[in-house]
């Protein structure tokens, strides 16, 4: 191919490479993108090579060669263009294209990056240059109307390029953009660190003070420092509270120098941290725990009737009602409920917002379906959602009481945010595994909620703590909120193995099990592997149904008896000469999908969802296990390269789909809350002795129905009851908060 001369070529960088170069785009005189058939590359000189970062607009001219390379014996090549003269002339604008996009009605994310392509834009705005706008592609009469009329006055089209100048990350600049409108940059120049609490790296932040004239003793930066402090201890310790001592070792160890006095109060002069009973809060924790208490509490304390006309079934509410409902209720079972039940029933449905606390197998489903049964006699027409934090936790929910289920993450984004809608203005909400709610999610689904919504907590205070900040569940306990424990078992028997051991664990007792025996057929219920192994493993797993009957858990991902490794020998021991998935691959064609843990997916493999996907024709939820059915040699007219089976449900699985697939042979134990299996094999290696509680062993020994293995040193099981639950460490206000309504 002969050499192309580019002159005057308008670029737009895709992606910064390494020795200088840079992806780039070719921008036609529209502002559209020239579709080309290879990739094109431009080597920067030195001097501009900071400036080059994604998304900007350069001015090129040079010589375009087709240049040949292989990687991976796989032969590749690329245009590259060597510049003779390489002219800026302005940055990407994603900040700009973000707003425009959202603003302004009928100009999509495509347009918007075209429009903001244009060097001249705002001039030819300012001058209302109607042609020249509509020279741009995709540009309508009615389109350049509305982005004459809608577009941001100066202060807020200097504050959009001025994030974009200090190289924020686009989604900073939206915060602050719609927080603080036009007076953006004022408020940052004043108080920069109130980045820090939106997410922004401390680090950037820090220079960003420095550049505006800071030093390290300016109360701003102190304060900056501190709620940075308090944020490094929040992400550490899933705390909301940081005590003063944990502030001021925090500090001195971020700063590695001596605490300022007081730094505490400072931070809170600088409206940074909020002052609380034991130590500090950042801001943004304190309101979100303010706002969840206030729900709890004005739903507690709600007189009967009042919220909406739907509540007015409430007036007629007493106990004489609901036990005869519930007497009725039991009529249809083929058991009675204890006194103990009943009680938590009436509870329950006496109380506008509650909770209900058991152990794994302590009748919690069986009570959920009487709460639910007296509901549907004493209640006129109330709608019931159920929700929980995981997609299996939601499934079994749904199964177990016959009732529609989702996540919380799929309710909330089913009614929040403009043209969404409004729930009914009075619901009965149950969210089951509540242990795991954290308190960003609580603070989001009660903004949602109506006034006059009831709302029910199930869950285990002895399982697994949330990933995310807080106590939300915990909180209630001890509160004058009613709240409902059970204790007797139902799922196995007393005298089980399973039982026994898993009562142990949630007591902070150790009675370690027998040792399995050579086959799980001789072995106990519940037993122990002291030294174990891959192969030990694979034979049992076998001997236990394998895919059909059985999971294996374990607390770590890396390391021999992690996730990714034992999901690679347990595909193998099933074999690997099974049909392999492949996709259409831009460059490379039709080859094997693998997965980002370096796995490929074979028919008969069993999947697990790692991410919430909500296509209509594929609804898969964050923790859902499916299996690989059907395997493609070529994808369909629609993409689809393969078909699995989750929940009974057929499902169609593009490229876009097997992004969010991963083996599912083992997976993590926080992966398996609100989960049951027939079989589990827990993996408790030494090496993440440290990461293993009371509450993580104990959430995984009460996930099997029938058979439990433990594969691990009995010091590991030792010293987890010995730490004890963590998340009982975890400071946290809500408690306080519900106690006690305070304003910030």
């Amino acid at each position: 191919m002969s050499e192309v001369v580019h002159l005057r070529q308008i670029i737009q960088v895709k992606k910064q490479r390494a020795n200088s170069y840079a992806t780039v785009d070719l921008v036609n005189a529209d502002g559209s993108i020239k579709k080309r058939d290879r990739t094109t590359v431009v080597k920067f000189p030195e001097h501009a090579q900071d400036t080059a970062t994604t998304g900007s607009l350069w001015e090129v001219s040079g010589r375009e060669r087709l240049n040949h390379f292989t990687i991976n014996d796989f032969p590749l090549s690329e245009y590259t263009i060597d510049a003779d003269n390489i002219k800026f002339l302005k940055p990407s604008g994603r900040i700009l294209s973000r707003w425009i996009s959202n603003n302004i009605k009928g100009i999509g994310s495509v347009i918007a990056n075209r429009l903001v392509r244009h060097k001249k834009l705002a001039q030819l705005i300012e001058t209302q240059d109607t042609n020249a706008l509509l020279n741009i592609a995709g540009m309508t009469e009615n389109r350049v109307k509305d982005l004459i009329e809608s577009w941001p006055s100066e202060a807020l089209f200097n504050t959009i390029n001025w994030l974009e100048e200090q190289s924020l990350p686009l989604g900073f600049g939206e915060k602050l953009v719609a927080i603080f409108g036009e007076d953006a940059i004022d408020k940052i120049k004043e108080h920069p660190f109130i980045l820090v609490a939106m997410g922004a790296a401390f680090e950037l932040v820090s220079q960003l003070a420095l550049r505006l004239g800071f030093t390290l003793e300016d109360e701003v930066v102190v304060a900056g420092i501190a709620q940075y402090a308090a944020i490094n201890h929040a992400n550490k310790t899933g705390s909301t509270v940081i005590t003063i001592d944990e502030l001021n070792k925090e500090y001195a160890k971020l700063m590695n120098s001596d605490t300022p006095e007081n730094v505490g109060g400072i931070a809170c002069e600088q409206g940074l941290l909020v002052k609380v009973e034991d130590g500090y809060q950042v801001y943004g924790k304190a309101l979100m725990e303010a706002a969840v208490a206030q729900f709890i509490v004005d739903a507690h304390q709600k007189p009967s009737g009042e919220g909406c006309l739907l509540a007015g079934w409430e007036c007629k509410l007493s106990t004489e009602l609901v036990e005869a409902a519930l007497t009725d209720y039991e009529s249809t079972l083929d058991f009675n409920l204890t006194v103990d039940q009943r009680d938590a029933v009436v509870g329950a449905v006496l109380s506008p917002v509650c909770g209900i606390s058991g152990g794994a197998g302590t009748g919690k489903t069986t009570i959920l379906k009487a709460v639910l049964g007296v509901y549907d006699r004493v209640a006129q027409g109330i709608q019931c959602y159920q929700v929980a934090l995981a997609g299996r936790a939601a499934q079994r929910m749904a199964e177990s009481t016959q009732r529609p289920a989702q996540t919380i993450a799929k309710l909330i984004s089913e009614h929040l945010g403009d043209n969404k809608p409004d729930l009914p203005e009075q619901i009965l909400l149950v969210i089951d595994e509540s242990s795991m709610v954290d308190l960003l999610s609580m603070y989001r689904l009660v903004g949602i909620l109506p006034d006059a919504a009831r709302v029910i907590f199930v869950g285990d205070t002895a399982q697994l703590p949330p990933v995310g900040n807080g106590l939300v569940f915990h909180a209630l306990t001890d509160t004058q909120i009613p709240f409902f424990n059970l204790t007797q078992v139902k799922r196995q028997n007393e005298q089980s193995g399973i039982h026994k051991f898993s009562t142990s664990v949630r007591n902070g007792l150790l009675e370690p099990p027998e040792l399995t025996k050579n086959t799980l057929r001789e072995s106990r219920d519940c037993s122990i592997e002291t030294k174990p192994t891959v192969e030990r493993l694979i034979k049992l797993w076998q001997e236990s149904g394998g895919i059909t009957q059985s999971i294996v858990l374990s607390p770590i991902r890396k390391g021999k008896f992690g996730v990714d490794n034992l999901n690679l020998e347990l595909q193998a021991s099933v074999g690997n000469d099974r049909q392999a998935i492949y996709f259409q691959d831009s460059l490379r064609g039709w080859i094997p999908w693998i997965t980002s843990k370096g796995s490929r997916l074979l028919k008969g493999d069993p999947v697990l969802a790692t991410a919430n996907n909500y296509d209509e024709d594929a609804d898969l939820r964050n923790g859902d296990l499916g299996l690989v059915v059907e395997v493609f040699e070529q994808p369909d007219e629609d993409g689809v390269v393969a078909v699995i089976e989750v929940n009974n449900t057929l499902i169609n699985v593009t490229a876009k789909l097997l992004e969010k697939l991963h083996l599912g042979y083992a997976i993590t134990i926080h992966k398996s809350q609100g989960s049951q299996w027939p079989n589990c094999f827990v993996m408790l290696p030494n090496e993440a002795k440290k990461m293993i509680d009371q509450t993580l062993l104990y959430t995984a020994s009460t996930r099997p129905s029938e058979r439990l293995v433990l594969m691990g040193d009995e010091q590991v099981i030792d010293r987890a009851i010995m730490v004890g639950s963590k998340a009982h460490k975890r400071n946290s206000y809500l408690r306080e908060r519900i106690t006690i309504v305070k304003n910030i």
